[in-house]
């Protein structure tokens, strides 16, 4: 009988590494930046929170992730904490973070950071609570953060969809 389970051990073995490596490759690479990370859908007078969505003149760079102002904002990935950019230069009522690693610049907007410059973060660490977006806009905005991210080495942005 052991000869007859031989015969399927190198199949087996072969099907086993097929699907450890299908599963490495289809897992993000990212942590969640909100507990349920739920993508902002659109809103009727504000567009759409996905990446690539036209905003008038211009194409939307980033992804939208629902966030309740106050909730805690994990970092998606380990790395410095470069700066605390403001997504509009005549509001600094709205600011955000940029950390940067080897492999990519991520920026995250509407949070209030809880961090650092310079300091070093792991990837799932709170960086940051979520501020009230709607209260720049109306309540009809759909609260939320706005992550951007850049190839380290090229600089290109890519979708955040394809990470978290």
């Amino acid at each position: 009988m052991s000869n007859e389970l031989s015969k399927y051990k190198k199949p087996l073995a072969i099907i086993g590494i097929a699907t450890i490596l299908y599963f490495m490759a289809s897992t993000k690479s990212f942590a969640k930046i909100t507990v349920d990370n739920v993508k902002r859908g659109c809103d009727q007078d504000w567009g759409c929170g996905s990446y690539g969505a036209t905003r008038g003149n211009r194409t939307h760079n980033g992804l939208d992730i629902k966030a309740i102002p106050g909730q805690q904002i994990i970092s998606p990935i380990s790395g410095t904490v470069t700066r605390f950019p403001y997504p509009y230069g005549d509001d600094l009522r709205w600011t955000g973070i940029e950390i940067k690693n080897s492999d990519y610049h991520v920026k995250i907007f509407y949070l209030t950071p809880t961090v650092l410059q310079n300091a070093k973060v792991k990837q799932g660490q709170v960086i940051g609570r979520a501020q009230n977006i709607a209260s720049k806009y109306s309540s009809s905005m759909t609260n939320h953060v706005h992550i951007e991210v850049r190839n380290a080495k090229t600089l290109e942005l890519i979708n955040p969809d394809t990470l978290l």
